[in-house]
C-alpha cells in the first residue's frame, strides 16, 4: 500500500450505487475508534504531568498526608454520542494510612457516579423535555452510539431542573403571567401551572418582528408562590387575564385588552343576547380599548358611558364584568413602559405547554414541573426567538 492510501474493504466499492453510503458508515466507525483512542491516551497523559510535578502536592482525603506512592491505574467507562469510552484513571496509595485513591477524579470531572458525558446527557434533556421519556430513549439509541434508559433520562431532566434559578433582573420589564391545567396529580381536574415571563421587542429579522422573553417563575400548584415571587423581584409591571387578583404584586397591573374582548362574549351570553348579536358589543369594546390616539380621561369616560349603557339595556353580568375590570384596563394610557398589553406572547408559550404535558397519562406534579422548567429555561433563557410580535 503506498503512502496516503487507505485500507478499506473491496465489498465496498461494487458498483451498485450506494459507494458513498458504505464509505461513510466505515470511516464514521474508524473516526470513532480513532478518538476514543486519541480521548483516553490525552486524559491518561495529563494524569501523568500533574502526578510528576511534586510541586502540587496530593493530600490523602483521610488522614491529609502527602507522603504517596502511585498505585496503577483504574478502568472507567463513560458512555457519549459517539460509543462507550474506556478511560484510566491514576490510583495512588498514602504510605501513612495505607489508603488508595483517585486524586485527580474532582479536577478531570469524573466523579464517582459519573457514566455519562455532558453532551450525551445535553441531547437526552433536549429529545426528554419535548417528547415522552421512552421514545427519547429510542430515539438517543437509533441515532447515537449510546443509550440510555427512559428512567435515565428522566433523571437527568430533574437533575438538570434542581440547578435552574430563575432571572432577579426584571428592572423596567413587563412581566406576563398566566395560568392553565394540566392532568397531574391527585385531584381529578389536574394541577395549576403558573408561568410568568419578560417580554419586550428585539430587533427584526428575516422582515419579521422578534420578542426576546425571559423565564421568571414557573411552579405547579397553588398561585401563591406566584404571587410571592413577582412581590420578590418587585415586578412594577404585570398583565394578566384577569383569572387571578394580582392588584397587590405589582407597582402596575394591566388587564389583557384581548382577553377583556373575548371573555365579554360569555357575559352577553349569560345575559341572554343572542350569538349573532354579541359581535356588536364586543367590536364596540375593542374601539374603546385599541383606538390608538385618544387621551386618557377620554378612554375612560367612553368606558363609563359603555357600562352605562349596558345596565340600562337590562345586562348586568356583562356590566359587572367590566366595572370589575375597569381599574386594571386602561393604565397603559397612564403608565408608560408597557411592552405589551395583552397576553398573546405568553400565549404562545401556553400551547408549548400544554403540547408537552398531553402526554395521555398523568404526570406527577413534581414531574411534570421539573420538565416545564427545564423546557422553558432552554427555550426562553438560552435562546432569541424570532415570531411575529402583538401589542
Amino acid at each position: 500500500m503506498l503512502p496516503g492510501e487507505v485500507n478499506l474493504p473491496r465489498k465496498i466499492f461494487s458498483s451498485d450505487g450506494q459507494v458513498v453510503n458504505r464509505l461513510f458508515t466505515v470511516l464514521c466507525k474508524s473516526s470513532d475508534s480513532s478518538l476514543a483512542q486519541g480521548f483516553a491516551e490525552i486524559v491518561k497523559d495529563v494524569q501523568e504531568r500533574w502526578f510528576g510535578n511534586r510541586s502540587l502536592p496530593i493530600r490523602c482525603p483521610n488522614c491529609g498526608g502527602s507522603h504517596v506512592i502511585g498505585k496503577g491505574w483504574r478502568s472507567r467507562v463513560l458512555r457519549t454520542s459517539r460509543g462507550r469510552i474506556e478511560l484510566f484513571v491514576r490510583q495512588v496509595r498514602c504510605k501513612g494510612c495505607q489508603r488508595t485513591f483517585r486524586p485527580f477524579n474532582q479536577a478531570l470531572g469524573l466523579a464517582t457516579s459519573r457514566r455519562f458525558l455532558d453532551e450525551f446527557i445535553d441531547k437526552a434533556i433536549m429529545l426528554g423535555i419535548r417528547v415522552p421519556f421512552a421514545y427519547s430513549a429510542r430515539v438517543m439509541k437509533e441515532l447515537t452510539c449510546g443509550t440510555i434508559s427512559a428512567e435515565g433520562v428522566r433523571q437527568q431532566i430533574a437533575k438538570k431542573a434542581h440547578s435552574i434559578s430563575f432571572s432577579e433582573q426584571i428592572a423596567g420589564e413587563t412581566v406576563l403571567v398566566d395560568s392553565t391545567k394540566v392532568k397531574a396529580g391527585k385531584k381529578q381536574r389536574g394541577a395549576t401551572v403558573n408561568l410568568a415571563v419578560t417580554a419586550k421587542r428585539g430587533p427584526q429579522r428575516n422582515g419579521r418582528s422578534s420578542i426576546v422573553k425571559k423565564l421568571i417563575h414557573l411552579n405547579v400548584g397553588s398561585t401563591a408562590a406566584l404571587k410571592h415571587r413577582l412581590k420578590t423581584v418587585k415586578a412594577q409591571r404585570v398583565v394578566h387575564d384577569g383569572g387571578e387578583d394580582y392588584s397587590d404584586c405589582a407597582c402596575y397591573v394591566q388587564r389583557c385588552r384581548w382577553h377583556l374582548v373575548h371573555q365579554l362574549k360569555h357575559y352577553l351570553w349569560q345575559d341572554g343576547i343572542a350569538w349573532k348579536n354579541r359581535a356588536a358589543y364586543q367590536d364596540r369594546l375593542r374601539q374603546i380599548l385599541w383606538r390608538p390616539k385618544q387621551r386618557p380621561h377620554q378612554a375612560e369616560s367612553t368606558l363609563n358611558n359603555f357600562i352605562e349603557s349596558l345596565e340600562n339595556s337590562g345586562l348586568k353580568t356583562s356590566a359587572w364584568h367590566l366595572r370589575a375590570a375597569k381599574k386594571e384596563a386602561l393604565v397603559f394610557h397612564n403608565v408608560e413602559g408597557f411592552t405589551f398589553t395583552t397576553t398573546t406572547p405568553l400565549e404562545r408559550e401556553m400551547r408549548e405547554l400544554n403540547s408537552r404535558a398531553d402526554v395521555g397519562a398523568r404526570w406527577s406534579e413534581k414531574g411534570i414541573e421539573n420538565v416545564l422548567k427545564v423546557l422553558f429555561h432552554l427555550r426562553l433563557n438560552q435562546t432569541t426567538q424570532t415570531i411575529k410580535g402583538y401589542a
